[in-house]
């Protein structure tokens, strides 16, 4: 059963359509939300908007707000949920936290830029006016090139997040999760990534028959089908 005990609030990025939420961390935060069954309301945001969570003590989404309690960043909101609320666990001990530690920066050093060279061309479109300033500056900033130039080629970009993905293929060939049995925060980490993507691109980086169509799959529909609440880039 969710809890309602506490009106809990989650600021997360969106495009132009409300509907469309963008980011992968974003989507971390929800699911582990959903693991721990804690009910919260979602929160438009756009990046321009940083008075909204000034409070948080910085600049960028996600952002949980829990009574009187503001956290921001994904793994900062995952530990804090694990450690206030210790029923569903997100990490599976000291171990457990340690895997998720290396899968969090392994998406976010590895696979997040070979995924924005792949969809960016699709997904500036979505973004909303108010923040396509930001983003024009911040990717000639990060990669010293234009948006229109790193789009241009995203065979290649998918090419390599292909290869990229070929451990992670192998180890679900083994094993249901990466938290065996049933998932925990490192497949959340990831499902958020591809549901980035799914969001972003009409582009498919696996074949229907893999392993890691499967489990995202299976992660779509968990949770009463919380991700695949989200329309993909298709229908927006």
């Amino acid at each position: 059963m969710i809890s309602h005990e506490i009106k809990r609030r989650l600021f997360e990025v969106v495009g132009a359509n409300p509907k469309a939420h963008l980011s992968p961390y974003c989507w971390r935060s929800r699911m582990a939300l959903a693991n721990k069954q804690l009910s919260f309301d979602s929160e438009p945001w756009h990046i321009t908007e940083k008075q909204r969570i000034a409070r948080s003590g910085g600049v960028t989404a996600p952002v949980l707000v829990d009574g009187e309690q503001w956290v921001r960043d994904s793994w900062n909101i995952a530990s804090y949920l694990d450690d206030t609320y210790p029923a569903y666990p997100l990490f599976a001990g000291p171990s457990g936290k340690a895997k998720s530690l290396f899968v969090n920066h392994w998406a976010d050093n590895t696979l997040h830029p070979l995924i924005f060279r792949a969809v960016i061309a699709e997904q500036f479109p979505l973004t909303a006016i108010c923040d396509k300033d930001y983003y024009r500056e911040r990717t000639l900033r990060k990669f010293g090139q234009a948006i229109e130039e790193i789009g241009v080629d995203p065979e290649s970009a998918r090419y390599a997040i292909k290869q990229a993905l070929s451990p992670l293929e192998a180890t679900l060939a083994e094993t249901s999760f990466l938290g065996g049995d049933a998932p925990d925060y490192s497949d959340y980490i990831l499902f958020g990534t591809f549901q980035w993507a799914r969001v972003a691109s009409r582009a498919a980086f696996w074949p229907p028959d893999s392993t890691l169509h499967r489990w995202f799959e299976t992660l779509l529909d968990a949770f009463d089908g919380l991700g695949r609440s989200q329309p993909p880039r298709s229908a927006l």
